[in-house]
């Protein structure tokens, strides 16, 4: 074992090596930490807190990192390596990460920068007011327990997985993106046409949605969700009601308003525009190739210049007429050959 004790002042600080790990702790805040494992091949792991007062800089290249900042206000957090953990308890400017195998970076009581790269999975929490939030890995998984938040995974990533109560940014450009509001007035952003999918919902309404994926599935079930766009490939846009701007430039568009009163458009340039108003209210505008539009409740109105699809005779129509035909005539076969045989049993017994 190796143990080496370095003091600024006689009690700020200590530095020491046991079994393949390295502990740095700053008291003062005037210790800049720094982990290096390019001059040192006695450890693998590095342990860096910052306890009482805020420290200028954590810095650390180990193979695992672990860098904490429990007094919050750190200026910067930086980590280069295959496993990295980074806690702040706030106030963070500048908490950054570039990892070979996984990243964790946390935000205790909000207010944080959290940057991100690389590694197979990356999870960044907050809990609130964290307006840069960025990410760049296979899978990235970003989380905002309040408001006020800025999330956003970068073009490059694999899997982006974005959860806030909001109102917060959120804004997505990995492969397959999965977004979710759940308090409402956020605005939700799928700016990459390459990424394959791309899942938003607005759990409480009140949101901006856009999504420009290959194929997009947004959902504002609060409703009253004022900017609703979607150019994609599929487009799949539900709203519970009074999305007054619901915007559709696909191949094929699916727009369903469940309580009505909403404004569908679905842009020229569509081959198939299926538009579903049940609660009735609303505006169903069409300049697609080929509409199909229903309104149970009434009270729509149907504009544009698409083609609407009229019902059609089926093959499969005309066998049942013909079969309720058939069985009538079978029937009434049956009963005259019933009333014969009855007449035959009589003559024959003389009843």
């Amino acid at each position: 074992m190796l143990l080496v004790v370095e003091a600024i002042t006689a009690q700020d600080s200590c530095d020491g090596i046991n079994n393949q790990t390295r502990s740095q702790i700053c008291l003062s805040g005037q210790c800049p930490l720094d982990c290096d494992k390019s001059n040192s091949s006695e450890y693998s792991i590095c342990d860096q807190v910052c306890v009482v007062n805020p420290c200028a800089s954590l810095s650390c290249n180990s193979s695992i990192c672990l860098q904490r900042c429990l007094t919050g206000g750190c200026n910067s957090l930086v980590c280069s390596s295959d496993d990295c953990t980074q806690t702040c308890l706030g106030n963070c400017t500048d908490v950054n990460c570039t990892v070979k195998a996984k990243g964790n970076q946390q935000c205790e009581k909000g207010y944080c920068g959290l940057h991100a790269i690389g590694g197979r999975v990356v999870e960044q929490t907050c809990a609130e007011n964290c307006n840069d939030v960025k990410c760049k890995a296979d899978k990235c998984r970003q989380a905002c327990a309040g408001e006020g938040c800025g999330l956003e995974c970068l073009k490059g990533s694999g899997e982006c997985t974005q959860d806030c109560r909001g109102p917060c940014n959120m804004k997505c450009e990995a492969s397959e993106c999965e977004s979710t509001c759940t308090g409402g007035k956020c605005s939700l952003e799928c700016s990459n046409s390459e990424s394959k999918i791309c899942e938003q919902t607005c759990a409480h309404g009140a949101c901006d949605i856009k999504c420009t994926a290959m194929n997009c599935e947004s959902s504002c079930s609060g409703g009253h969700c004022a900017e609703f766009m979607c150019n994609a490939d599929n487009c799949t846009q539900h709203c519970g009601h009074n999305c007054t701007n619901m915007r559709c430039q696909a191949k094929h568009c699916s727009q369903t308003c469940a309580k009505g009163s909403c404004n569908m458009y679905c842009e020229a340039g569509a081959e198939m525009c299926v538009m579903s108003c049940p609660g009735g209210n609303c505006k169903l505008h069409c300049d697609g190739a080929k509409c199909k539009r229903d309104c149970f409740e009434g009270g729509c109105v149907n504009t544009g210049t698409g083609k609407d699809e009229e019902p059609s005779e089926t093959p499969s129509d005309k066998p049942t007429v013909r079969t309720k035909g058939n069985a009538i005539r079978v029937a009434s076969i049956n009963f005259s050959l019933l009333l014969s045989a009855v007449a035959y049993l009589i003559s024959v017994y003389d009843f």
